[in-house]
């Protein structure tokens, strides 16, 4: 679980995941804002060597579960730093009452003016227990124009274990940055997903950080919009 620089200010880690029985790993994204405080979007399970790096990079200050589904690790982190501020999206408190979140990500706000973050409205997946909203909210980090995602969007590629690239195959989302089939079949709510989309179309940026899948180092914002004019079937131009 080594962080990665991605960039200035930007770190990655990574940890192995399976979903449905498919490798699909799971990805933290750490931004250290200028005040030195370090912001944590979707933490993951940590080893000592990687709370200790963290901790010569800054202050962890924020500690986000960006949507409903990646909060499995959050519990741990907050028992290491009891003194962040944990960030929840709408309906994370009442599926995980055994946490405490200090705030909710539920309009559009930034971080001292360097990372944005807009709730992704409207958008679901169809899961073993039905459809589920996900209740994302997304990220800009404007000095590296990185947007950060979690679950709207994948990009399993060449590096992916083999049955995750066929599923991936099968679902519409491999090799390309996008949501799977079934995102596209759950989201009944078409145009408020498309409002949403437009909202992040309006950010610049060129990277993109999905939590599953490989990193799209340029290029994404073409490839993200495209991604969801396959997803919306129609053009966002």
């Amino acid at each position: 679980m080594t962080l990665i620089e991605t960039a200035p200010n930007l770190w990655t880690a990574t940890q192995p995941l399976r979903f449905l029985g498919l490798a699909v790993g799971s990805r933290m994204t750490v931004v250290r804002l200028p005040s030195q405080e370090l912001v944590l979007i979707s933490p993951i399970e940590m080893e000592a060597s990687t709370y200790q790096a963290l901790d010569q990079l800054g202050t962890v200050r924020h500690i986000i579960a960006p949507n409903l589904f990646h909060h499995l690790s959050v519990g741990a982190t907050q028992a290491r730093y009891p003194d962040a501020q944990v960030w929840g999206v709408t309906g994370l408190a009442a599926k995980r009452p055994d946490l405490t979140f200090d705030a909710v990500l539920n309009a559009p706000g930034s971080f001292e003016t360097v990372l944005d973050y807009l709730p992704f409205e409207g958008f679901a997946a169809i899961l073993p227990k039905g459809i589920k909203l996900a209740h994302e909210t997304v990220f800009c980090h404007r000095p590296s124009r990185t947007l950060i995602l979690t679950d709207i969007a994948f990009n399993f590629d060449p590096t992916s274990d083999l049955l995750t690239r066929l599923a991936a195959q099968m679902l519409g989302s491999y090799n390309t940055l996008r949501p799977s089939r079934l995102e596209k079949w759950g989201s009944r709510d078409k145009a408020t997903v498309e409002a949403s989309v437009r909202q992040v179309l309006a950010w610049d940026f060129d990277r993109v950080i999905p939590g599953h899948g490989a990193i799209v180092a340029q290029g994404g914002k073409a490839q993200f919009q495209a991604g969801y004019e396959w997803f919306l079937e129609k053009a966002l131009g």
